[in-house]
């Protein structure tokens, strides 16, 4: 029986061959055969398994940049937000300013209304008391001419 080329039994174990310069190289070639053929097969393994890491980094890198973005945009629209909320607290405060100006502004006129008011009653009364003044100065004022008159007659009168 034949000893299968490429197989242990070619070096020189169990098949009789000894130790000889033919054994020998075919072993060394077989060995050389069995090394290239691992050789090639742990480079491909090699490129295979950098291809699969590098691949794994794009995508993680990928992954990476998308969450980064993510977070951007997750920042920016709390910004936004935060923007929005103080842009409502500030039309809130201009909308209470403006309601207490025009409450100040309707207090301010009704209390000129009522000075007014108050203005023109004190005006009425204080003419009335004028005219009484002026009735009483004029009625004392006819008293004394009254008074005049008569003691002008009673002079008159001794003097005739």
């Amino acid at each position: 029986m034949e000893p299968v080329v490429g197989t242990p039994a070619i070096v020189g174990f169990g098949n009789g061959l000894g130790n000889d310069g033919l054994g020998i190289g075919l072993a060394t070639l077989l060995l050389s055969q069995s090394l290239g053929r691992d050789h090639a097969d742990i480079s491909r393994d090699v490129q295979t398994t950098t291809r699969a890491v590098e691949e794994s980094v794009e995508t993680q890198g990928a992954a990476n940049q998308l969450a980064t973005e993510k977070t951007g945009a997750a920042n920016l629209l709390a910004v936004a937000g935060v923007q929005l909320e103080m842009a409502k607290i500030a039309g809130i405060a201009a909308l209470t300013a403006a309601t207490n100006t025009a409450a100040i502004q309707a207090s301010i006129a009704e209390c000129c209304c009522d000075t007014k008011a108050l203005i023109i009653e004190k005006a009425g009364t204080t003419d009335a008391l004028i005219r009484d003044l002026r009735m009483q100065d004029q009625a004392i004022q006819i008293g004394d001419l009254k008074a005049e008159l008569i003691a002008a007659r009673a002079v008159a009168a001794a003097a005739s």
